[in-house]
């Protein structure tokens, strides 16, 4: 009867993935795979704009590390989980990340990226919208690009390192879209 029991219990520890993090009402996994890379949770934070609470972002990488610019750089698989805690319209969300870019690009790094930025939002125009309990999972692919999922689904692929590297950098480059969120996915 023991042995039943114990196996029991093992059938349901492994049925449900290990969470690492429960943040507003967001049960975060601690491990992910991305293009068969196991990635941690390296940290997690809620993006707030004004006095809402926004998404809860998470930041998965292959080995936790505080260096943005390494995370920035690096040649493994990252990913940016953002699960929505409110409605947002899809104009608004490609807006933010294209006002990220802006703040951490030069001029003539927005002007090369130009193209993958269009693709980026014909992506999020398809969208329409980010509803509350939504998720959405940006995939950092080395050689590869960027993998845009929404709800479960592919919405979309951008090709390039490039714009990997920029869209990245909208959390976690020089003019974060905030200090405190930052602080928190670098957590590690």
């Amino acid at each position: 009867m023991k042995k039943q029991i114990s196996v029991m219990a093992l059938a349901v520890c492994l049925a449900h993935p290990a969470y690492a993090l429960e943040m507003a009402g967001v049960n975060l996994p601690e491990k992910v795979s991305v293009a068969e890379t196991p990635l941690v949770l390296n940290g997690a934070g809620i993006r707030k704009k004004m006095v809402f609470d926004v998404y809860v972002a998470a930041l998965y990488t292959a080995a936790k590390s505080n260096d943005a610019n390494a995370i920035i750089n690096a040649a493994t698989p990252r990913r940016i989980q953002l699960d929505m805690l409110r409605n947002v319209e899809s104009a608004a969300l490609y807006n933010a990340l294209l006002e990220g870019l802006q703040d951490n690009l030069s001029a003539a790094q927005l002007k090369a990226l130009a193209p993958k930025v269009a693709e980026l939002e014909k992506i999020f125009t398809e969208i329409k919208v980010a509803n509350k309990g939504d998720v959405i999972v940006l995939d950092f692919l080395p050689g590869k690009g960027v993998k845009v999922l929404v709800r479960g689904q592919v919405a979309g692929m951008v090709a390039g390192d490039a714009i990997a590297s920029a869209m990245l950098s909208i959390w976690l480059g020089k003019s974060p879209v905030s200090e405190s969120l930052k602080a928190a996915l670098l957590k590690a």
